[in-house]
């Protein structure tokens, strides 16, 4: 009976360190916001057979002016990660449940090729309505965000063939770690 008990000393405190030892995961250190917005539509009769890529070409980065707001200096960087990113209907009548899998790319135009993965979504829960989070990926998009413009690939595979046209809001949040 005396083993048993100081087992269990044993493991309580073990768990307490591990409580205690972990980091909240939206702490990533000293970082300004990035943010952007752009409007899509995802078009009726479009299938599941085949993979929809959706560009958003020549956005400003505006990388050059935050850092001047911040104080920083493009040496400062560290790196450049997404914070949070997502799919919202502009109307309220979307429904995101008709995606099976998204991936959201950061590329430069003069290279399509050449692309980061900086958001995810694998597999899109089946009721999930008019807003989908994105899971944000680790990898870094600073030598993207260092130019003055760059593009997005939103890139969808279906379930389903789509009903209805569907107005989208694409939200992404980067945090320029320094």
């Amino acid at each position: 009976m005396r083993h048993a008990t100081f087992s269990w000393a044993y493991l309580l405190i073990f768990s307490i360190f591990l409580f205690l030892s972990c980091k909240k995961e939206d702490d990533i250190g000293p970082a300004f916001d990035m943010t952007y917005q752009h409007d899509i539509s995802i078009p009726a009769g479009i299938g599941g057979f085949a993979v929809h890529h959706f560009y958003i070409k020549d956005i400003p980065t505006r990388y050059q002016q935050l850092l001047t707001q911040q104080g920083k200096s493009d040496a400062d960087i560290i790196d450049v990660i997404t914070a949070t990113a997502s799919l919202d209907g502009l109307f309220g009548d979307a429904d995101f449940g008709i995606i099976d899998q998204v991936s959201l790319r950061v590329f430069d135009e003069s290279d399509p090729t050449d692309y980061v993965e900086i958001a995810y979504r694998q597999p899109v829960p089946l009721n999930v309505g008019n807003s989908l989070g994105l899971i944000p990926s680790l990898a870094s998009s600073k030598r993207f965000m260092q130019q003055t413009r760059f593009s997005l690939d939103l890139v969808l595979w279906l379930r389903n063939t789509t009903q209805q046209e569907t107005s989208t809001r694409v939200s992404l949040n980067l945090k320029a770690r320094y």
